[in-house]
């Protein structure tokens, strides 16, 4: 969408440049943190048993296989 110049111009100069009172920037920061915050997660928790076989993460040592993981 394209918004001519002049009238961008002319919004600025009737309407107020909005800001956020320090309340709502810390709360507003808080959430857009919450969003880029990475959790721990073991990434080889989804595998399959023939996936786990397959990558062998346990035979390198990298990880501890799920009790569904584990060949039957």
């Amino acid at each position: 969408m394209r918004v001519p110049r002049e009238n961008v111009e002319d919004m600025r100069q009737t309407n107020r440049v909005g800001r956020l009172n320090d309340v709502a920037q810390s709360h507003f920061r808080e959430r857009v943190g919450e969003f880029f915050r990475r959790y721990p997660y073991d990434e080889w928790y989804a595998l399959s048993p023939e996936e786990m076989g397959e990558y062998g993460p346990a035979k390198m040592g990298i990880a501890e296989p799920f009790p569904w993981q584990k060949s039957q």
